[in-house]
């Protein structure tokens, strides 16, 4: 596999992860506060549920990080084996 289409896709899991993360955070945060007024003032009672939620950002951050190893443990293989070619 070519280098740069292994870099890409390792960019673009980074940029993908980031940006669920930044939007997971988003969420519960909101969901923190609606929490906070149906708690104290009983409006924006929503039912949300924050365990279930972080339980599945939990899930999909396992597995944005299992494919950076992967990704990355690839680009290493890449590497190395072309500055072997060139020793050879």
């Amino acid at each position: 596999m070519r280098l740069g289409v292994l870099i890409a896709a390792f960019v673009a899991l980074a940029i993908v992860g980031l940006a669920d993360q930044h939007h997971t955070r988003r969420i519960s945060a909101h969901a923190s506060a609606d929490f906070w007024w149906c708690t104290h003032v009983r409006v924006r009672c929503t039912g949300f549920d924050e365990r279930t939620h972080h339980a599945r950002w939990e899930q999909r951050e396992l597995g944005y990080e299992a494919g950076g190893v992967v990704l990355a443990g690839a680009i290493l293989v890449v590497v190395a084996g072309k500055r072997l070619r060139l020793r050879l």
